[in-house]
């Protein structure tokens, strides 16, 4: 067992495509880390497959900035140290749907529940979509996989790369992770199939890498797009950047934890 590298941030999505928020610590189950994208919004237009609207719809749902109403509620389950302490470590109790209550500051700055009719009327004339509603599961409502991985010493080689400040939330990453100094930029690559022990409890599974879309292309404090990004990507790291883990251990997660590789 080696430590590879840090925690620098931790960061969750209350709900799908909006703004996130920066973590000091978080709660991190097989489902992914606690609180993260519980809510979306659907549409009955376009893929079944993929009935989300999104930022890749309207790029100002990117400005919008949820919280939960009862922040520390939302961190970690309230029988988190008792179910833990059960062989073989019994799954906790996650909170409750009051517990997750939103609101939800417009880029103008008006403020609203999530549940508020008036704010889903808001959101299906932003988009013209009649049809749009709110979805709620305490299970993410991730893309592909429960957690994904980003280090900053790659967002340091695209800004390189491409002669600009990149800013890391544009790949909207649960962990931005901070590589020993002898580890390459794209060190995360080398970690497909290999196990992580983060911080005292959680282990993962590193699976695979992260192929990014058009979100990435939106900056994240005006939502213009910048598509150099995603073609730079494409042309040089085969449209990929950070990596999609599944969680094998629940447990705490801190910034600043170090990053173990077990085998």
């Amino acid at each position: 067992m080696s430590t590879v590298g840090t925690i620098e941030s931790i960061w969750r999505y209350p709900v799908k495509s909006m703004r996130g928020e920066n973590l000091a610590e978080a709660f991190v189950a097989f489902a992914g880390l606690m609180g993260d994208r519980v809510y979306s919004f659907v549409t009955d237009k376009g893929n079944p497959g993929f009935p989300w609207f999104t930022a890749r719809d309207t790029e100002s749902l990117l400005l919008y900035t949820p919280r939960y109403k009862q922040a520390s509620a939302t961190l970690k389950p309230k029988n988190l140290e008792a179910a833990q302490g059960m062989a073989p470590g019994i799954n906790p109790l996650t909170p409750t749907i009051q517990d997750f209550s939103v609101e939800v500051e417009t880029p103008e700055g008006k403020s609203y529940s999530l549940d508020d009719e008036a704010f889903l009327e808001h959101l299906q004339t932003l988009s013209q979509d009649p049809t749009l509603r709110v979805h709620f599961t305490q299970k993410s409502q991730y893309d592909c996989r429960p957690l994904s991985l980003f280090s900053v010493q790659l967002q340091e080689l695209l800004s390189d790369q491409l002669a600009v400040e990149i800013d890391k939330r544009r790949f909207r990453a649960n962990f931005y992770v901070s590589w020993n100094e002898d580890m390459p930029p794209l060190y995360e690559n080398e970690l497909l199939g290999k196990r992580l022990k983060i911080g005292d409890q959680l282990e993962v599974n590193v699976l695979e890498r992260d192929p990014r879309c058009k979100m990435i292309t939106l900056d994240p404090e005006t939502s213009e797009a910048n598509p150099d990004i995603i073609k730079h990507l494409a042309s040089t790291h085969e449209g990929y950047a950070g990596v999609y883990a599944a969680v094998l251990v629940e447990g705490m997660v801190k910034a600043g934890d170090t990053i173990e590789l077990l085998d």
